[in-house]
């Protein structure tokens, strides 16, 4: 082969591989200028990027506003601040008050109930210094006079134990004479009157009497009319003596 054969050889086989280059390139073409895949909501990229840009802006306005709103949350809370302590101070003193008057009622029926016991006590010792008086101004024995005159002059004040001590000869003298014995058993007592620490108390007692007009004995209930002074805890009258009730 001479080397013209060769040299045409060479071009055409050198033109025939550029005919395949571009036909390759020819090929690929359509892939590389495809269109875009539409968005996922059917929108266009286009409309994807805007609708980014707005998300963008709509975020960038929540962010300043933000701030705002926390700035007037807090002016809220602090203008309502005073209100609440203002209610709380009232309820407070509310509270202070009630608890102040329960305070005092309670104080008030303690100091009440208090005294309604030192009335009943006082009363109490009224009826018993006149009972165990008048069950032993009862007690009698015309053979021995002195026991009796010592329990009248007992728990007495000065001027009473004065007039029994001026009267002692004439009883030792007639209940001598009559040959008197005597002895009480209480019945009751209770207070008639109360006036100013003075306690006018009523005796009840069933007195059992023997003397010569009656030597079988009389059986009668007594009233002890005794008037006790709550200040010093001593009789100071026994009115009328022995005030006989009709017999059993």
């Amino acid at each position: 082969m001479s080397e013209t054969d060769i040299a045409e050889t060479d071009t055409a086989e050198t033109d025939t591989a550029e005919q395949q280059n571009g036909t390759a390139q020819t090929i690929t073409a359509p892939a590389n200028t495809a269109p875009a895949d539409p968005a996922p909501d059917g929108n266009t990229l286009a409309d994807s990027e805007s609708s980014d840009g707005a998300t963008e802006s709509d975020e960038k306005v929540t962010e300043a506003d933000q701030p705002r709103s926390r700035r007037a949350l807090l002016t809220a809370r602090l203008r309502s601040r005073p209100l609440v302590a203002a209610m709380i101070v009232a309820v407070i003193l509310v509270l202070a008050v009630m608890t102040g008057v329960f305070g005092w009622q309670v104080h008030q029926r303690g100091d009440e109930l208090g005294a309604l016991r030192a009335q009943s006590a006082d009363e109490a010792h009224a009826r018993q210094l006149a009972s165990d008086y008048a069950v032993a101004a009862a007690r009698i024995d015309y053979r021995n006079f002195d026991p009796w005159f010592a329990a009248l002059r007992s728990h007495v004040n000065q001027p009473l134990a004065q007039q029994f001590q001026t009267s002692e000869p004439a009883l030792r003298d007639l209940l001598g004479q009559l040959q008197w014995v005597s002895t009480g058993t209480l019945v009751g007592s209770d207070i008639a009157t109360h006036n100013d620490g003075t306690y006018h108390v009523q005796v009840f007692l069933d007195v059992t009497t023997s003397n010569v007009q009656s030597p079988d004995g009389v059986k009668t209930t007594a009233l002890y009319p005794i008037t006790v002074d709550g200040k010093n805890w001593q009789i100071i009258d026994i009115s009328g003596g022995i005030s006989p009730l009709p017999g059993k």
